[in-house]
């Protein structure tokens, strides 16, 4: 798995198609798979993974590749299947390797496997300035008030009707919570498995907080797209093994700026703050 150099080895090797035709009709890419005087303006990947361009995609081209699943909640197709195939099955060697007793103390399978501690961090990369950096500036500003994400984690979460640290499937089910993040990108990377939806219970701080919205059945390389406040959970999985491959986005520039993350996730106000001046 190693980084892409060309957009062609994106669009051929880790993009479904459908998410390739959205994205690379995009006014940005026009001619960037063609011989013409339009191809030298086309960003590369290189100054995409590094974050040195700002992309927008055509709403257009997204209206026909994205489902809005309920409010601040979207599913859209996004990795092809044997790119799911080889993250998974690498994540798997890995963890099994970190079974030997020269490794034992990283944990690797008894938590989520984070991915740029495996060598994957270019994926997190192109990921957050292709897909969710973007898209977040068209679904979310008003409704999520940042003015821009600049910061990003990944990982693969592992759940099994046997939870093994050896298969990395840690867990049975999740229980209902909010992420530490503005926007989270959550894509199934299968394998085999029932029960292990995805419900959602509203966002904090409204009205419908805590009640159950909807279900959503992961489904191979594809993506939800959802606001890191609104309330989810994982059911128990009953049979084989789930695996998902989340990013957390956040925006520490601006909502993050004024407000203290753990506060802002537990709720706390005033000087309980453990970054305020009671404790400093």
């Amino acid at each position: 798995l190693e980084p892409p150099t060309s957009w062609e080895e994106v669009r051929d090797n880790i993009l479904d198609p459908q998410a390739s035709d959205a994205i690379f009709k995009s006014k940005i890419f026009r001619g960037v798979f063609k011989t013409s005087p339009n191809h030298s303006s086309s960003p590369s990947v290189e100054d995409v993974v590094n974050g040195k361009v700002s992309l927008k995609l055509d709403p257009a081209q997204l209206e026909v590749w994205m489902e809005q699943e309920m409010f601040d909640v979207y599913s859209f197709p996004l990795l092809s299947t044997e790119f799911c195939r080889r993250v998974r099955n690498l994540i798997r060697r890995t963890v099994s390797d970190g079974e030997k007793e020269e490794f034992k103390h990283l944990n690797l399978g008894r938590r989520p496997v984070d991915l740029d501690t495996v060598g994957l961090g270019w994926v997190n990369d192109l990921l957050f300035h292709l897909v969710i950096r973007p898209l977040s500036q068209l679904l979310f500003t008003e409704t999520e008030k940042f003015q821009g994400l600049d910061w990003r984690q990944g990982y693969i979460a592992g759940y099994s009707v046997n939870p093994s640290a050896p298969a990395a499937t840690p867990r049975q089910r999740l229980v209902s919570h909010t992420d530490d993040s503005e926007v989270t990108l959550n894509i199934g990377l299968g394998d085999e498995f029932e029960g292990g939806a995805l419900q959602f219970r509203g966002l904090r701080g409204t009205d419908e907080e805590g009640r159950l919205l909807g279900e959503f059945k992961p489904q191979l390389g594809t993506a939800l797209l959802h606001a890191g406040r609104h309330l989810h959970e994982v059911t128990p999985v009953t049979s084989g093994d789930r695996y998902a491959f989340i990013i957390w986005a956040r925006s520490w520039k601006s909502l993050r700026n004024t407000t203290c993350p753990c506060c802002w996730l537990n709720r706390k106000q005033g000087s309980t703050c453990v970054c305020g001046p009671r404790w400093n």
